[in-house]
């Protein structure tokens, strides 16, 4: 099968490596307008269900993703000059560009033919000299878009505003940083990723420049300095779509939908849409069976997850109207945000059996 991919992010690179892995007669070529170098961000969650996705897949890249990362198994809260922790399931984070690099070095081993700092040719030239093309192109999907009307669309700008930055020290777990100003509360949500190194995104409906979040977090910085990587405020944009696949050509992971970065869920999602994508191809008698069955195994997970990160949004945006509460409440607010797990569940999943939990 000759296969083209759209985007060399988590999702597309993925996909690659573990197409090229269960069938090494693929031809499975990935387009990335971006270089390692160029890669924006910090750090992003890896939840332990997502490493038993890659190890199930390619036993050989979870071991090359294993030393990499920081490791927590507590939520601790800040506010009005109080500190609260409480233990949590088990979850990591690594830097984003760790994560792309070795993705990127795993499809090169596989024989993945990938145009690094190169856009992916029109689809319609892709649907034409392919046999599958998959867009992993993002939340923006340029390839989704070129064939406007297949796929149903629609996007929801949901939670408060947000920008992502990072701090030059590593918090000890995952942490919510809450101080409230006249202008409504500014939260922050960081955690480690590297040694002396934290992603640290931050939302507040007044948009914030850096010197002030820096004041404002003086506290829990501890002096430390808040880094910037093409970092702009904006609102988080829901992506999802009536169906996945239009002939050909079938979305994976934020191409096909997004969910709210305040559930820890994009990456695991990624990974999962290409572990559920390559089954397939490997299961069913015609490609479009294939990206049928794949859909059909994907989407209730999907729409889960967005279920839940809407109302995790919802929550966090209806702060600026509720009034200041004590750690103790905030935190027992917090884990339960969304209805999906209870304080009871929690404690169970951080004891490790069993459970369900968020972030």
């Amino acid at each position: 099968m000759k296969i083209a991919v759209s985007g060399g992010g988590p999702a597309g690179l993925a996909f690659a490596a573990f197409a090229r892995l269960a069938d090494p007669a693929a031809e499975v070529t990935v387009w990335e307008r971006r270089r390692v170098a160029d890669t924006y961000g910090f750090g992003v969650i890896l939840p332990p269900a997502a490493s038993d996705t890659v190890r199930r897949a390619d036993p050989v890249l979870a071991g090359a993703l294993d030393p990499h990362p920081v490791r927590w198994d507590e939520i601790a809260v800040h506010r009005h000059g109080r500190s609260l922790s409480f233990g949590s399931p088990r979850l990591g984070a690594l830097s984003r560009r760790t994560l792309l690099g070795t993705l990127r070095q795993r499809c090169a081993e596989l024989g993945v033919r990938l145009h690094e700092g190169a856009a992916a040719p029109g689809a319609d030239a892709l649907r034409a000299s392919y046999d599958l093309v998959v867009a992993a192109d993002g939340a923006g999907s340029a390839t989704r878009d070129a064939l406007a009307g297949s796929f149903g669309t629609s996007t929801a700008r949901i939670g408060p505003d947000y920008v992502w930055l990072g701090a030059e020290r590593a918090f000890g777990s995952l942490a919510f940083l809450v101080a409230d100003t006249v202008e409504g509360p500014v939260v922050a949500h960081a955690y480690p990723y590297a040694p002396g190194r934290s992603t640290f995104l931050v939302e507040a409906a007044h948009r914030p420049d850096v010197g002030e979040l820096a004041e404002l977090f003086a506290g829990p910085l501890g002096g430390a300095r808040l880094l910037e990587n093409r970092s702009r405020w904006s609102r988080f944009v829901q992506v999802s779509n009536s169906v996945w696949s239009s002939g050909n050509t079938v979305l994976l992971g934020d191409a096909a939908h997004t969910a709210h970065y305040s559930i820890g869920s994009g990456t695991r999602l990624a990974l999962d849409d290409a572990l559920a994508l390559v089954t397939a191809l490997h299961a069913q008698p015609s490609l479009p069976d294939a990206l049928a069955a794949y859909e059909a195994a994907r989407r209730p997970a999907v729409e889960d997850a967005q279920r839940t990160g809407r109302a995790s949004a919802e929550w966090f945006a209806a702060l600026a109207d509720a009034p200041p509460s004590s750690p103790e409440e905030f935190l027992v607010d917090l884990v339960t945000r969304g209805g999906r797990i209870s304080m009871g569940d929690l404690a169970v999943d951080a004891a490790g059996t069993g459970g369900a939990g968020t972030v």
